[in-house]
């Protein structure tokens, strides 16, 4: 499944480039995509950071396992939506993808888009475990998600908004 997954998302991603690189959008239309693109941005990496805070607090001793992937699962569909969101609205915000930025930023989309598509398949496993205590590789496996997501987010966030200066 999560093959296939990652097959179909590396797809649309693929057309939202296309799409991108082959319209022109009305300022009321680019406006409007400005607007949705933040909004996409609050309701995905919003729910990111609550879903990691929900890990730390589990990390630091202050919240048991079951609930913190309780809720880390319960913000699977905002973070999903505000990623698509984000794809959908930039194909009408007229990247620069001939920008090594912009490049990069698609780089970090795609990459956070297979971590996500992974990361459901952690979640599945830690919640299998019950109450077993996490392997050495469990627990590497959940911390290299971690950071994967936090850097793509805030790297594609920086160059959207270093993008936007221009």
């Amino acid at each position: 499944m999560a093959s296939a997954s990652a097959v179909l998302a590396t797809g649309a991603l693929t057309a939202a480039v296309w799409i991108a690189a082959h319209v022109t959008a009305s300022p009321a239309v680019h406006t409007g995509g400005v607007f949705v693109h933040l909004t996409a941005l609050v309701l995905g990496f919003g729910g990111v950071l609550t879903a990691d805070s929900f890990v730390l607090r589990w990390a630091a001793g202050r919240l048991d396992l079951a609930a913190a992937l309780s809720a880390v699962s319960r913000l699977h569909v905002p973070i999903w939506l505000g990623l698509a969101g984000l794809v959908t609205s930039g194909c009408v915000l007229e990247p620069n993808l001939a920008s090594t930025m912009t490049r990069t930023k698609l780089v970090l989309v795609l990459v956070l888009t297979l971590n996500g598509i992974q990361a459901y398949s952690l979640n599945r496993h830690l919640k299998a475990r019950g109450d077993l205590p996490l392997t050495p590789r469990l627990l590497a496996w959940g911390a290299t998600t971690g950071v994967v997501s936090q850097v793509c987010w805030w790297g594609a966030t920086a160059i959207g908004f270093l993008n936007a200066q221009r």
